[in-house]
């Protein structure tokens, strides 16, 4: 399978007290961790981790998972590529020559039992586009074309060029100018929509799937509400819309139907990354049907109740690389792959 996603990269370093701080004093961590993160790239982690425990035939070609994204130069971003190649993610350094910052971004993060504090830099690197399309060409002519899309909110050029995989190139074809938004590759594309960004709109129509949180309030919407969310999108040609809700059901539009999955009630002990856990999970999922020529299913369900349990595990452990070594994660795997296969029978169809 190939997944490729494009978004934000950060050095996250996570500290987890047994008591609310105290600013006047200093305090010991009873837990700490330090990894790649960003919306994408955990969600890129989260798919190589699921893949990795899909049972495969030894002649098969290897899974490819590729993050399009801005790392940087220093000894961070050394620190960045080790940890994402050790997790078994691909990575496309689309940072600029002439960036006035070199550095990664960095995400100081502070778990306590009255909640969580979060310093960051947030993303600093500038992104070259032209280096990030020669970039992208280069990988897919080595890797084939995509199973599955997603990109996050951050680096709109970057989320560009791989939503644009597979379709028309900018300006159209011929003479029409619309030829890019109309035409749909065979896999689809998925954006992580936490909160809205204005720099959505121009990568709206190219979007299949929206996955978006609680927060997700589009323009003109007084609140964000589900049906409100959806019709929004719709108008942008999305007609799939998933929305989470933290430990509430998840609610979605999918085409013509609409409904709501229940989340897994889990003691949380830490929802950082939860929702990018999510989102990968999720995008493994319609990934896997796509590489393995298998139908969308007409209702949502299964896909949605399969990354909200890989997402619950991950609360239930400190950080957000621990739960992929969970046996919970390899027994929700089995059964959404044995899922799949009973569902293709169901149908009276097999796998291409």
């Amino acid at each position: 399978m190939h997944a490729l996603l494009a978004g934000l990269t950060t050095l996250d370093v996570i500290h987890a007290l047994d008591h609310e701080p105290d600013t006047t004093r200093k305090t010991t961590s009873t837990n700490h961790a330090m990894s790649a993160g960003g919306p994408a790239t955990n969600a890129a982690v989260t798919i190589a981790a699921l893949e990795s425990l899909r049972p495969m035939p030894s002649c098969a070609p290897a899974s490819s998972i590729t993050l399009l994204s801005a790392v940087g130069e220093g000894t961070i971003a050394g620190i960045l590529a080790a940890d994402l190649e050790g997790s078994g993610v691909s990575v496309l350094d689309a940072s600029a020559a002439d960036s006035p910052v070199s550095a990664p971004a960095i995400s100081s993060i502070i778990e306590h039992p009255g909640g969580r504090m979060v310093a960051s830099t947030n993303a600093r690197i500038s992104v070259d586009a032209e280096k990030g399309e020669a970039l992208l060409a280069e990988a897919l002519d080595k890797v084939g074309s995509p199973d599955v899309v997603l990109v996050d909110g951050h680096n709109p050029s970057l989320a560009n060029l791989v939503l644009g995989v597979g379709v028309a190139p900018e300006g159209g074809v011929g003479e029409d100018p619309f030829a890019r938004l109309e035409e749909k590759p065979s896999h689809l594309r998925i954006l992580d929509g936490g909160s809205w960004k204005e720099w959505f709109v121009p990568l709206l129509p190219l979007v299949d799937v929206a996955v978006v949180s609680a927060d997700f309030c589009p323009p003109l919407l007084e609140r964000p509400e589900i049906h409100g969310v959806a019709g929004f999108l719709r108008g942008f040609g999305i007609t799939r819309v998933v929305r989470t809700r933290g430990p509430e059901p998840v609610e979605w539009v999918w085409d013509e139907r609409q409904g709501t999955t229940a989340v897994d009630e889990v003691e949380a002990l830490s929802t950082l990354g939860a929702g990018d856990v999510f989102h990968g999970a999720f995008a493994w999922a319609l990934g896997i049907l796509h590489e393995e020529g298998r139908e969308i299913l007409e209702d949502p369900s299964r896909l949605i109740a399969f990354a909200a349990r890989i997402a619950s595990v991950s609360t239930s452990v400190f950080g957000t690389r621990s739960w992929r070594d969970d046996p919970r994660v390899v027994e929700a795997v089995e059964e959404f792959l044995s899922f799949s296969e009973v569902e293709d029978l169901r149908r009276g169809s097999a796998p291409k």
